[in-house]
C-alpha cells in the first residue's frame, strides 16, 4: 500500500501528464481511474489516522481498554486479532461469555481489561431499537455520564427593537434548572433453550430484542406516570410536572380546545398520546370523509394535523404536547448485561439482567396539555 507522500507524488505526476498535448481519451480515462483509486487510498489513510488518534485519546482517558493483539499461525500465515470494545473479536468474546461458552486466554484478558463493558455494536443496537418505540422517539434522549443539570426557563422576556446607537436594556429573564440523577433501571429475562447452540449474531439479536422489549416498557411507563421520586423518573402526568390540565369533551370541538391550551411555540413538534382504546373506540368514530379529522395510512395516524402515539400508560386521558422540547431522559451510564445460571438451576435455564443508570423529568411543564374526558 502506498504511503501518503507516494500518493501525493503520483497525483502530481498525473497532473503533469494531463497537461500534455495530444493526450488521448483512453489515456485520460485510465488516469481518471487511477486518480479515483489514489483518492480512495488517501481516504483510508485519513480514517486510519483519525481512528488511531481517537483510540490514543480514549486510552489516555481510561474510557476503553488498551487493544489486545494476538498473532497466531494456523498454517496459512499469521493472523492478528484485535480486542477493542468496537471490534468483532471483543463482541464475540463478550457474547460467548454471556452464553457460557469457553474463552481463550486473550478473550478473558480483554474482558477483564475492559471491565466487561458492553460492546459498541451491541450498545448501538440497543439504542437504535429503543428509538423505534414511537414515544421514546419523541423524547430528547441523552447519553451524558453522571448527573445532568438542564436549564429551565421560568421567565423569558421578548427581544426589543432599539434605535441605532442606543444601548439595549437587559431583560429580567429567570432561568431555573432540572436535575437528572442516576436511578437504577433493572430488567431480567429468562431462557430455557440451549443457548450454546445459537450462533453469536443470532444470540445478540435475540438478547437485544428481549432486553429492549422489557426496558422500553419501563421507560414509557415512567415518562407518562413516573412519580419523580428518589427511585423513579418524573412523568408528564405527575402532579409536580406542571402540565396544563383540561377537562373537555372528546369531540372535535373538545380536542380543539385542548390544542388551544398549548402555547403556539410548542405546536411544531406536538404529538397526541393516548391509549389504543381511546383512539379506536372514541376518537376514530368522530372522523368522516368531510371533516378531515384523521389521516391514517396504516403506519402513522395523524389527528388534526399532529402525529398520534399510542401508549396504554395514558389510560383514559389524552396528552397533547411537545416531548422533544418539554421532556428529557438521560442514560448516565452504559447499559450493563450479565448472566446467571444458578437462579434457575433445576430447570437448566439462564437469566439475563440488564441494568442502566438513568433518569427523566419534565423540563417545560407548559409544553404539555393533559386532557380528561368530561362527564
Amino acid at each position: 500500500m502506498k504511503t501518503l507522500q507516494e500518493i501525493q507524488e503520483r497525483l502530481a505526476q498525473i497532473d503533469e501528464e494531463l497537461r500534455k498535448e495530444g493526450i488521448t481519451i483512453e489515456e485520460v480515462r485510465k488516469l481518471q481511474a487511477e486518480i479515483k483509486e489514489l483518492n480512495a487510498a488517501k481516504e483510508e489513510i485519513r480514517k486510519a489516522a483519525e481512528q488511531a488518534a481517537e483510540t490514543r485519546r480514549m486510552i489516555a482517558d481510561g474510557t476503553v481498554p488498551v487493544t489486545v493483539l494476538q498473532s497466531r499461525d494456523n498454517g496459512q500465515g499469521a493472523q492478528q486479532r484485535t480486542f477493542a470494545v468496537d471490534s468483532v473479536e471483543y463482541r464475540d468474546a463478550y457474547l460467548k461469555n454471556l452464553m457460557g461458552k469457553p474463552l481463550d486466554a486473550e478473550e478473558r484478558a480483554a474482558l477483564t481489561s475492559a471491565n466487561a463493558v458492553i460492546p459498541t455494536e451491541m450498545q448501538n443496537k440497543i439504542w437504535d431499537k429503543l428509538r423505534e418505540n414511537p414515544l421514546i422517539a419523541e423524547i430528547d434522549m441523552l447519553h451524558v455520564p453522571g448527573y445532568v443539570v438542564l436549564p429551565k426557563a421560568t421567565t423569558v422576556n421578548d427581544a426589543n427593537w432599539v434605535a441605532m446607537g442606543t444601548a439595549a436594556t437587559d431583560s429580567g429573564d429567570v432561568v431555573g434548572s432540572v436535575s437528572l440523577g442516576a436511578k437504577k433501571l433493572i430488567k431480567t429475562i429468562e431462557i430455557e433453550a440451549d443457548i450454546k447452540a445459537m450462533s453469536i449474531p443470532a444470540f445478540q439479536t435475540w438478547l437485544v430484542n428481549k432486553l429492549v422489549e422489557k426496558m422500553e416498557t419501563a421507560i414509557c411507563a415512567a415518562v407518562i406516570n413516573g412519580a419523580g421520586s428518589a427511585t423513579v423518573p418524573q412523568g408528564v402526568m405527575a402532579a409536580a410536572a406542571g402540565a396544563t390540565a383540561k377537562t373537555v369533551a372528546f369531540t372535535v370541538a373538545g380536542l380543539g380546545e385542548a390544542m388551544g391550551a398549548l402555547p403556539s411555540a410548542y405546536h411544531r413538534n406536538a404529538v397526541w398520546v393516548m391509549s389504543a382504546a381511546t383512539f379506536y373506540g372514541t376518537i376514530m368514530p368522530l372522523a368522516t370523509d368531510s371533516n378531515g379529522l384523521l389521516v391514517m395510512n396504516g403506519i402513522e395516524q395523524r389527528l388534526l394535523g399532529h402525529k398520534v402515539v399510542l401508549d396504554e400508560n395514558v389510560a383514559a386521558k389524552i396528552i397533547f404536547g411537545d416531548f422533544h422540547n418539554g421532556y428529557a431522559f438521560n442514560f448516565g451510564d452504559d447499559i450493563r448485561v450479565e448472566s446467571d445460571t444458578s437462579v434457575e438451576f433445576r430447570k437448566g435455564s439462564t437469566v439475563y439482567r440488564a441494568m442502566a443508570l438513568a433518569d427523566g423529568a419534565v423540563v417545560q411543564g407548559e409544553a404539555f396539555v393533559v386532557a380528561t374526558k368530561s362527564a
